[in-house]
């Protein structure tokens, strides 16, 4: 009788040791299974844009159109960016460019002369892009009362204006 006894009670460890064993592996087992379901948030796509530098010694000083072209001047200065995304995409984006903040010798477009046109290719994917930005002096609106005034605003003069560039999801 006290061999059945010591028999019962070594089940009952054997057994009690062997489902506390069993649920600390089934406790481990689904801790590890929930770390492993962790989900990536993937990073955010940037657009990069070359510096674009003008040297009026060679590019220019730039004049209206109504002026007497003369050695050194233009009547337009060219900009050229180049613009590309920092990784691959699976689909085309729309390319906005803005200009804005233009600004003559730190004043805001005097008599609203100088003009700057996009020439945007409108998308961009896994190449460069080029945009290039026309800038001029349209005196075509401007009174001829105003023409002192105009030149005097704009000669020797920086001109600086803001370019914004977006892509965005068709």
């Amino acid at each position: 009788m006290l061999k059945k006894i010591l028999i019962a009670v070594l089940a009952v460890l054997v057994l009690g040791t062997s489902t506390s064993v069993a649920y600390a592996w089934w406790d481990k087992l689904a801790v590890n299974r929930l770390e492993s379901e962790i989900i990536t948030i993937g990073q955010s796509l940037e657009l990069v844009v070359d510096t674009v530098v003008i040297n009026p010694a060679t590019d220019g000083n730039l004049i209206p159109a109504s002026a007497v072209l003369k050695t050194g001047d233009t009547y337009s200065i060219e900009l050229s960016y180049t613009v590309s995304l920092d990784a691959n995409v699976e689909e085309t984006l729309d390319l906005s460019v803005i200009v804005s903040d233009i600004e003559v010798g730190g004043v805001a477009n005097p008599f609203d002369l100088i003009d700057v046109a996009v020439n945007n290719p409108g998308t961009i994917e896994n190449d460069d892009v080029v945009v290039i930005l026309t800038v001029t002096i349209d005196d075509s609106e401007l009174e001829s009362e105003d023409y002192e005034a105009a030149y005097l605003a704009l000669a020797n003069q920086e001109i600086s204006f803001t370019v914004s560039f977006a892509a965005s999801r068709q």
